[in-house]
């Protein structure tokens, strides 16, 4: 259980950085989607770390059962995804795909991570948790991979580097 407590540790220690980045950041991106992906994010960045940190807790029990809930507002997601942009200039724009890359590059980190923590697990509720986690964060970077290809459609950008 100590390598679990330690794993859930550092994932708690990145959706609390992860929270922090979207709450910093809601106010500097333009588009009015960004705006609202980032406060959904945030949200469920926070309900994560309060996930996590009742799994941790858990822990101090005698045999902990890990059972992932459903997180998901998969509508809601659906909604953003597929919301327009708003009308902006090319700089504005560009400001936002910067931030929008940060945020993108995290929530791809979340997946890397728990996908590497479901591989490495040996009990079967264990991987079914990090893949549940693993899951939660590919959702939350196809929502932003997708808001940046509106803005490179937008734009006629191909910058190619997000296959």
């Amino acid at each position: 259980m100590d390598k679990i407590r330690k794993i859930l540790e550092v994932a708690l220690n990145f959706e609390k950085s992860g929270q922090e980045f979207y709450r910093e950041n809601v106010e500097k991106v333009n588009q009015k989607a960004a705006k609202e992906i980032f406060r959904y994010l945030m949200d469920m960045e926070a309900s994560h770390v309060k996930y996590i940190e009742s799994l941790i807790n858990k822990l101090n029990g005698e045999s902990p059962i890990f059972q992932p809930s459903d997180d998901s507002d998969i509508i809601y997601e659906q909604r953003l995804q597929s919301q327009g942009l708003s009308e902006s200039a090319y700089n504005s724009d560009l400001a936002d795909l910067s931030i929008l890359r940060m945020a993108y590059l995290i929530e791809k980190d979340f997946v890397e991570y728990y996908d590497s923590a479901s591989q490495k697990a040996d009990d079967e509720s264990v991987r079914t948790l990090f893949v549940t986690l693993r899951d939660w964060e590919k959702r939350h970077a196809d929502m932003i991979k997708s808001l940046m290809e509106k803005i490179f459609e937008k734009h006629s950008l191909d910058l190619g580097f997000y296959g």
